[in-house]
């Protein structure tokens, strides 16, 4: 008996490679299905980071112009009670000086009349 012919090893390897075969491109298939789901699940969730990072930033936005303008309302205060502040003490600095300017007078006149 001969060896087995070309045929029959070519019937051979078709019955085991061919549905091997098919297999692999079976699961090849649905591998790229699954990737393409993927990389739209990528997409619809790059899409929503940058919505979100829109809204932050305009949030921030929002958050920087409250903040200016109490730091501004705070800085026209401040400058108000400070301006209040030094003019109550020039009052009392002339107020001061004028008790200074008595105290003297009256120490002369303490000389003069011979205390």
């Amino acid at each position: 008996m001969a060896g087995p012919t070309i045929a029959t090893v070519q019937k051979i390897l078709e019955g085991i490679i061919v549905p091997e075969m098919q297999a692999v491109k079976d699961r090849l298939a649905s591998i790229e299905g699954e990737l393409k789901s993927l990389r739209s699940e990528i997409r619809r969730l790059d899409d929503k980071t940058d919505a979100l990072r829109n809204e932050l930033k305009a949030d921030i936005g929002r958050i920087d112009e409250k903040l200016a303008a109490q730091v501004a309302r705070l800085d026209e205060r401040l400058t108000a009670q400070v301006a209040r502040l030094d003019e109550k003490l020039t009052f009392t600095n002339k107020r001061l000086d004028e008790a200074l300017e008595i105290r003297e007078r009256l120490a002369a006149l303490e000389a003069k009349v011979g205390r």
